[in-house]
């Protein structure tokens, strides 16, 4: 793959055209979490100005590829808590280097922003990619799986 073919893009005015397929097969492959970022964005959670929440996109050579957020951690409200929720990359486009290029983003956001980040691993597989982005197993917070600290 070649990464000048993907382009991050912080979503602020609409979710992507593609969303509704992205949305369909994350359902189809049992993940619901795309379903709740949905709902978060149609609540209005992510219009208010608040870098703590944002939306970003993947997209490879034109079409919608991944998706993800940085949003205070409802599980866990601590003040220097951030987490990465709703991380999701459509099976035809894995393994071409968009998920990492999608973290690297998220990562950055909420690095900036706090100097902790959590996430809850939605399978080995997914825990294995984010381990090897820096996160560390944790279970000392509520519902989560892993912790980085900057």
């Amino acid at each position: 793959m070649n990464p000048t073919a993907v382009q991050i893009v912080r979503l602020t005015e609409e979710l992507p055209d593609d969303f509704e397929a992205l949305r369909h097969e994350a359902g189809a492959e049992s993940y619901r979490f795309v379903e709740g970022l949905r709902e978060e964005w149609l609540a209005g959670r992510y219009d208010g100005g608040d870098d703590r929440f944002a939306v970003f996109a993947a997209f490879h050579e034109g079409e919608l590829a991944g998706i993800g957020a940085v949003t205070p951690d409802p599980y866990d409200a601590e003040p220097d808590l951030l987490r990465v929720r709703h991380v999701y990359v459509r099976p035809l486009h894995r393994g071409a280097g968009i998920g990492r290029i999608l973290a690297a983003a998220l990562i950055q956001q909420g690095l900036a922003l706090a100097p902790r980040l959590s996430l809850r691993a939605a399978d080995p597989r997914a825990a294995a990619f984010w381990e090897t982005k820096g996160f560390r197993p944790d279970t000392g917070g509520t519902r989560r799986s892993h912790l980085l600290t900057r």
